[in-house]
């Protein structure tokens, strides 16, 4: 009698029948990875957040050391009132602000943090170090104007702690400049994004109205702190486009918030 645990035939996947389950394999993860790429980057969004409200707490702990008057945006040529610009910052301010926050780290974005660790001293010798972050208080001349119809008003430098709640006090840099040809997008789909290495601006229409970092770099928006302490996402189609640079006109630096 043949027993019944008698071997039955074995049946194997085909090449055919395997490659099929690869390419359904390949086809699922590229599927997940840009979800999971996003879901990244808004943790990475979280972060930053969290840290430019330790930015702005370091600038009311100097204020309060200081008869309320907040850091200094004055550029190290401080003596031409105007010549600077809103993502750089004095080495004697920045100085201040390290001791304030415990950590060089707390200066920039984290989705920037590795680009900043490859360029320790980024400084431009008459204006100041480069900041992972725009600095609007303690600048001179303000309203510095919104790229836009004459009659819309510009933004406003916080000089003391008992300025309007209201003024914008530190921004995501989402900024260009067409004489240096760079743009910075903090925050795209997939994170931090900079264009303009080597100096070659054929690839961005800079022309006014146009928002490079939003439209060629795929900004997705930056976070916006106040004066009061609070900090909220703004989308890049909500934002406006403000001069960055005191004396620059279309050749200085740009920004969005």
């Amino acid at each position: 009698m043949k027993s019944h645990l008698a071997c039955r035939a074995v049946k194997a996947f085909t090449l055919v029948e395997l490659l099929v389950v690869i390419a359904i394999i390949a086809i699922l993860a590229s599927l997940i990875a840009p979800a999971l790429a996003s879901s990244k980057e808004r943790m990475r969004r979280t972060a930053c957040r969290n840290d430019l409200r330790q930015f702005l707490l370091a600038t009311h702990l100097y204020a309060t050391d200081h008869t309320d008057k907040l850091p200094s945006g004055a550029s190290e040529t401080a003596h031409r009132p105007g010549d600077e610009h809103i993502p750089m910052m004095s080495r004697t301010t920045r100085e201040q602000m390290i001791f304030y926050t415990g950590t060089r780290d707390t200066l920039s974005c984290p989705n920037w943090r590795e680009y900043f660790k490859k360029r320790p001293e980024w400084r431009f010798p008459i204006y100041g170090f480069v900041l992972g972050y725009n600095y609007l208080g303690g600048r001179f001349g303000t309203p510095w104007p919104v790229l836009g119809p004459p009659r819309e008003p510009g933004w406003i430098s916080p000089q003391t702690l008992s300025d309007s709640g209201d003024l914008v006090l530190v921004t995501d840099p989402n900024n260009w400049s067409s004489g240096y040809a760079r743009a910075f997008a903090p925050h795209t789909r997939r994170g931090f994004k900079f264009y303009g290495n080597p100096i070659d601006d054929s690839e961005i229409d800079f022309t006014p109205g146009y928002v490079p970092v939003g439209k060629q770099l795929g900004g997705e928006g930056g976070n916006v702190g106040r004066l009061d302490g609070s900090v909220a996402w703004k989308p890049m189609r909500l934002m406006k486009i403000y001069r960055g640079s005191g004396y620059w006109e279309d050749g200085g630096s740009w920004a969005a918030w």
